[in-house]
């Protein structure tokens, strides 16, 4: 009985070789041969298996950092909300700014068309020009351009005209100056939607592409040994800090 199954185990291995040298190259019979071969094929699945880690890694590396930039762009977007927030305050302030100067100037026209304009020394007019229009200067209702040409009576600033005139003259400045101003916050306003509407279409944009890299980073990462599969998450906290 005994006999038998070692016949039958010898048979077993018998196959076992021939089928072996069946699937050895046809220059492989002798046993350094043979060793050279294993050798160069374990290197070839190893040089394999760091091509496809390497693959997987780049492809991991990618859909982190595209994330990464998409969490930055959100910011950036919310940022200029923000921001467009704001110019639309600055526009809503102006615009009243500039009503109050022009319902002021209805006053100054007014009040110039009633007045006496009882005489007035020169060195007093020239010094009521310096007073109100130091004053609306303070005020924010003539910039500091406005007031260099008051204080040097120039560009229309006239300091032989009666103080009921020269505010006139004021509120005339002021309603130019205030019109400006709105005008400039509408045009910072515009400018700013135009970027928030560029950071928007960036968020977009970068989500859509983490939509496609994050499963093809998943299966990526199922591929790789066990082993190294911490490393993703290494590399994206490297990539937050």
């Amino acid at each position: 009985m005994q006999s038998v199954v070692t016949i039958a185990i010898l048979l077993s291995l018998a196959g076992v070789l021939a089928f072996a040298g069946l699937a050895l190259p046809s220059n492989v019979r002798r046993p350094k041969q043979l060793t050279a071969w294993l050798t160069d094929r374990a290197e070839q699945r190893r040089a394999a298996e760091n091509r496809q880690a390497a693959e997987a890694a780049e492809q991991i590396r990618w859909a982190e950092e595209v994330e990464v930039a998409a969490l930055g762009a959100a910011g950036t977007a919310e940022r200029r909300r923000a921001e467009c927030q704001l110019a639309q305050e600055r526009v809503d302030a102006t615009w009243q700014a500039y009503q109050d100067a022009d319902l002021a100037l209805t006053r100054a026209r007014r009040a110039a068309a009633y007045s006496s304009l009882d005489s007035v020394p020169y060195p007093e007019r020239a010094k009521a020009l310096r007073r109100a229009a130091q004053a609306a200067h303070r005020r924010g209702d003539l910039s500091d351009e406005q007031l260099l040409d008051a204080l040097l009576h120039r560009q229309g600033w006239n300091p032989e005209l009666h103080p009921v005139e020269q505010e006139l003259v004021i509120a005339k400045a002021t309603v130019a100056y205030r019109w400006e101003q709105h005008r400039a916050a509408l045009d910072a306003e515009a400018d700013a939607w135009r970027t928030a509407d560029v950071a928007i279409a960036s968020v977009r944009s970068l989500r859509a592409e983490v939509a496609v890299a994050a499963p093809q980073a998943d299966e990526a990462r199922a591929a790789l040994p066990e082993q190294t599969r911490e490393l993703p998450i290494l590399m994206r906290k490297s990539l937050a800090a």
